[in-house]
């Protein structure tokens, strides 16, 4: 992952997203809720420093990210990287998901 303000990466870390048969979705999301100890219903799982993307679930959160591991569709970053990027967005801040191809200016995703 690639933290970007003004154009300037302040930030990147490794991340693991959704298996195959829960994907992560594509696109340009907003940032819909804050929750630094939110809990999943669904899961019962922890999901520190949670930023809300999608209505039905998909967030970017701290999880213990290792080769092999995956989500149920979230985007989980190192819990220390998580409270660092919680600490920096607001609600309303675009977060783009990309399959690992750069974008262009003004150039969106359909997921």
């Amino acid at each position: 992952m690639s933290i970007f303000r003004d154009g300037y990466e302040i930030g990147t870390a490794a991340i693991i997203y959704g298996a195959d048969n829960m994907p992560t979705p594509l696109g340009v999301f907003p940032i819909l809720e804050k929750d630094a100890e939110h809990i999943s219903n669904l899961y019962d799982a922890p999901m520190p420093y949670m930023l809300r993307l999608t209505r039905d679930g998909v967030a970017i959160h701290g999880s213990d990210v290792r080769y092999g591991y995956a989500t149920h569709g979230c985007v989980g970053v190192p819990t220390a990287f998580a409270r660092k990027l919680f600490a920096a967005t607001r609600i309303g801040d675009q977060v783009i998901v990309t399959n690992g191809k750069r974008l262009s200016m003004g150039q969106s995703i359909v997921g």
